[in-house]
């Protein structure tokens, strides 16, 4: 009996330690249940904070119904998240219940992919920045499958319309700077490049009025531009015409009478 002595307290340790395995893979797994959680909640609240910031950014109208109601589901999904892995924090229950009514009543006006022209050099900067916000947002909520991938889809979309319009705007701009100093033919080489942008983007045909728009400002700086050059034209004409004269008879009879 003595000889099962060592068996009996090598199996003892073998199950002391097999149970002490088991309880740090138990607890490194809580643990680590507990730490994914605590990442996804930060997560959440992060992105909600974010989208909310970046709305308030845009200029008033700007983002238009169709892509407002895409981001207030995108907020509702977010909060529903949270208040789902944090039932006890009512703060993200009012805040859901907010997104629901603004979803509600955005859901009810009549959906618009507005596309609003900027004019101003340093709103069009900001305005870019936030938009690539949004739109690496739609990209990793359609990535995670948060949101329904087709209105991913369509937000991105619509922020890259926006984006193209952004281009456009900004040599139209300098276009309208172009025809403030009389410089005609450098305002249509600008409206040319923001016809070029838009036409580029145009695969849905959302530009299809501001194209056209565009190829009548060309044609019309491209006028007067021919106006202006026919002008000085003439007007060189008529000067070596009377330098021509003087040479061919004032001069001589200048000459004579001296």
């Amino acid at each position: 009996m003595g000889a099962n002595v060592p068996i009996v307290v090598t199996a003892g340790i073998v199950i002391v330690l097999s149970i002490l395995a088991c309880y740090a893979l138990f607890t490194h797994s809580v643990n680590s249940k507990r730490e994914k959680r605590r990442l996804l909640i930060n997560s959440l609240k992060t992105r909600a904070r974010k989208i909310e910031e970046t709305m308030s950014c845009f200029p008033p109208n700007y983002l238009g119904s169709s892509l407002s109601l895409i981001i207030q589901q995108a907020l509702v999904v977010t909060f529903e998240e949270l208040s789902n892995l944090q039932p006890e924090d009512g703060n993200h229950k009012a805040m859901l219940k907010q997104s629901n009514e603004r979803f509600l009543a955005l859901s009810k006006q009549k959906g618009s992919n507005q596309l609003k022209s900027l004019s101003n050099a340093r709103q069009i900067t900001g305005t870019r920045k936030n938009l690539k916000l949004l739109l690496k947002f739609f990209q990793q909520l359609g990535q995670k499958g948060a949101l329904n991938s087709n209105k991913a889809a369509e937000a991105r979309n619509i922020i890259k319309n926006k984006m193209a319009l952004l281009a456009a705007d900004e040599h139209d701009i300098q276009a309208r700077g172009a025809l403030a100093n009389g410089k005609h033919q450098l305002a249509a080489h600008y409206f040319t490049q923001a016809n070029t942008i838009l036409t580029k983007y145009n695969s849905d045909h959302v530009f299809n009025e501001n194209i056209r728009n565009h190829q009548e400002w060309i044609n019309s700086a491209s006028d007067m531009a021919k106006a202006e050059q026919d002008r000085i034209k003439a007007e060189k004409e008529a000067l070596e015409a009377e330098t021509k004269k003087w040479d061919d008879g004032d001069w001589k009879k200048k000459n004579f009478y001296d």
